[in-house]
């Protein structure tokens, strides 16, 4: 997974403020269905996926997480694309229940950070190892790191009775 994701473009992104530091720009890219803001809050399929190199990493994607999850029955809805960026503490609003996410690369730090009802935090290794959380529930961001690193979040806008 690593070298597909090595040799993709990650366009630049600024349109997620709630994960932004600094209002800076990172590289990124949601595929799968997105909540579309413009006209209406409608959800709607990725247009991204109309492009042949996107729907081939999508697919790709979807092959790794049956094959190496621990979880392959794990409905999602979309599959948020990152690199190396750090994301700011916070809470996917638009998110349904659980995800999963992995990161890749060659990079040091870079670990989730979870926060319970009480803000303490949890540190978890996620370098090529799937972890499954509330990002809907619990507040979270990435901690520092040095090096080149990829993510993955396999996530639903969707209830499991809707997909």
């Amino acid at each position: 997974m690593l070298k597909i994701l090595q040799e993709f473009y990650f366009p630049l992104n600024c349109n997620r403020k709630n994960i932004i530091i600094n209002n800076e720009q990172y590289r990124g890219f949601c595929l799968g269905l997105i909540k579309n803001w413009v006209g209406g809050h409608c959800i709607k399929d990725c247009k991204l996926l109309k492009s042949k190199k996107y729907k081939v990493i999508f697919e790709e994607t979807m092959k790794y997480f049956n094959d190496n999850s621990t979880d392959p029955s794990f409905k999602y809805t979309s599959i948020q694309y990152n690199k190396n960026h750090k994301c700011k503490k916070h809470i996917d609003k638009n998110n349904v229940g659980e995800s999963y996410i992995i990161a890749f690369g060659d990079y040091e730090g870079g670990r989730l950070i979870i926060y319970d009802a009480d803000d303490n935090p949890e540190y978890i290794d996620i370098k090529n190892k799937f972890y499954k959380f509330n990002g809907s529930k619990f507040y979270h961001e990435t901690e520092d790191f040095k090096g080149e690193r990829y993510s993955l979040v396999f996530f639903n806008i969707l209830s499991n009775d809707n997909i």
